[in-house]
């Protein structure tokens, strides 16, 4: 069939018409997609404010939100929690400082918000946040960073309320030419992927590489540092999951009348906390490859310690009760008087379900010999009225620690105190005198302990094992009287020399 001239032309408006309403249709629904996703992510944003608010470092003190139909702004201020530093600032009669920082907030709405930037992902919005910095804080920071900004965060929130949030603090080379200061700073980026309820979070963070230098004064180099950290949201309410620090390599120099030069070698750091019930076991593993202290190397050195046994619904009520009370204008009586009430009136739990605190190990090799050292204290059977009781509590006390230790390392230790409390020229005191006084004190206190049996000497090393259970106090395979029983024993030989002349007298 063949259409004649006049017959393609309403075919042609009617393609163009349809092509125009579509597209008339589509910008509509993506109009207001957009304005739907920007009344939903007001909502997101929220939560997340709520969530911040909740942490213990932060108080939210102002916050501004204005919508718009594509994007909207957000405006906040935030100070960090007075009570995380009362403790090192706070002097008497002074006003305790205050540090706030404020951020805005441009948020871009979906579905398609990263369109411009030809990537054509959905997501819920997209958030670049931006810093305002005091004027005195900002010509600071210009000091290192110079134009560049000294921190970029974006936030990508999917429909769901999920997000991965990106953080990144640039490089900078820093130098004072007058006074030889200098520090070089490599850069740190991190990523925080989280769910929407934030009972899901986990952080990975890099940073390359940090190094400083005074003249005269010394100079130190810290690489490859990384943090990272997977959680979840337990039945308990605690946070429960995995978390790991390294540190590649750390040097420090400081030369002068009493040189240091300190170096570390593959430092890491490997925590768990994990639900049984409701009971929570959790643990810390730090392990050093190589130490090396006025070039003497030591190590590998490690330490693992655990607790186990912890009431989980407890320790999470104690933590939203200790953030409150952090969030308060307390001062430093008040905080510890509140914190006392606090573990009297809801940390009992923590002590009826067998807790146990352990230093499973601690090792460490010298050049020549090395250092070892085992514990753990828990209770068994505990019972609230036991507290009124000291002998029954004690014998549901359960402990025991091993250690070994050479005579050298505590000779050196007590040197160390000696030159530090009267190692200066107005003592009048040479210092090998001093290490010798040190010295030969130290040898009287190692020989009067090992008479007394409180420590074992074989050769160049000291050890001792002791263990409490039952009420039995075990030294070195001895039983050691507790301080009751030996006035048990008192009492009781008392009564028995009062008996004899009676005795001696029936029998007249």
């Amino acid at each position: 069939m063949i259409l004649n001239q006049g017959e393609i032309y309403p075919v042609k408006r009617k393609v163009l018409v349809g092509g125009t309403l579509a597209v008339v249709l589509l910008g509509a629904a993506y109009v207001g997609s957009s304005w739907m996703a920007g009344r939903s992510v007001q909502d997101t944003l929220e939560k997340q404010n709520q969530w911040l608010s909740s942490l213990p470092y932060f108080i939210v003190k102002n916050r501004e939100y204005h919508r718009g139909w594509f994007s909207s702004t957000e405006k906040t201020t935030l100070q960090i929690n007075p009570q995380l530093y009362r403790f090192f600032l706070e002097k008497e009669g002074e006003p305790l400082p205050t540090f706030e920082v404020t951020y805005t907030q441009n948020i871009q709405h979906g579905p398609l918000p990263l369109l411009s930037h030809f990537n054509p992902h959905p997501y819920k919005a997209v958030v670049t946040t931006d810093f305002q910095f005091s004027p005195e804080t900002q010509k600071t920071l210009s000091r290192f960073f110079g134009t560049q900004k000294p921190i970029s965060i974006e936030n990508r929130i999917s429909f769901n309320d999920d997000g991965l949030m990106t953080i990144k603090v640039p490089s900078f080379d820093y130098e004072e030419a007058i006074s030889g200061v200098k520090a070089k700073w490599q850069g740190l980026n991190a990523t925080l992927d989280y769910g929407g309820d934030f009972n899901r979070v986990k952080l990975i963070a890099t940073a390359p590489g940090l190094s400083g230098e005074a003249k005269g004064k010394g100079q130190f180099t810290a690489t490859d540092m990384t943090f990272e950290s997977d959680h979840v949201r337990g039945k308990t309410g605690l946070m429960i999951g995995t978390s790991s620090a390294k540190i590649a390599d750390f040097t420090l120099d400081m030369p002068g009348d009493n040189p240091f030069k300190l170096g570390l070698h593959n430092l890491s750091y490997d925590g768990k906390l994990a639900e049984n019930g409701e009971l929570i076991d959790g643990s810390a593993h730090f392990m050093l490859e190589k130490l090396v202290l006025n070039d003497q190397p030591y190590g590998p050195a490690e330490l693992l310690a655990e607790a186990n046994h912890l009431h989980g619904p407890t320790l999470a009520k104690l933590g939203d009760e200790f953030n409150r009370l952090q969030k308060q204008q307390l001062t430093r009586e008040q905080l510890s008087s509140e914190l006392m009430k606090l573990a009297k009136a809801e940390g009992m739990p923590l002590l009826t379900h067998d807790p146990r605190l352990a230093i499973r190990k601690l090792d460490i090799k010298l050049p020549d010999s090395s250092i070892h050292f085992s514990g753990e204290v828990g209770l068994q059977g505990f019972k609230p009225e036991d507290l009124d009781q000291p002998a029954v509590f004690m014998r549901k006390l359960v402990a025991k620690a091993e250690f070994n230790v050479p005579r050298k390392v505590i000779s050196t230790v007590v040197t160390w105190q000696a030159r530090n409390m009267f190692g200066n020229a107005d003592n009048g005191v040479s210092q090998a005198d001093l290490d010798y006084l040190a010295g030969q004190f130290v040898e009287g206190q190692l020989d009067r302990m090992s008479e007394q049996k409180l420590i074992r000497v074989d050769g160049d090393t000291i050890s001792a094992t002791a263990s409490l259970e039952g009420g039995k106090f075990i030294l070195n395979g001895a039983n050691v009287p507790l301080p009751w029983e030996q006035v048990q024993h008192a009492v009781a030989g008392a009564a028995t020399e009062a008996e004899k002349p009676a005795k001696v007298e029936a029998s007249k």
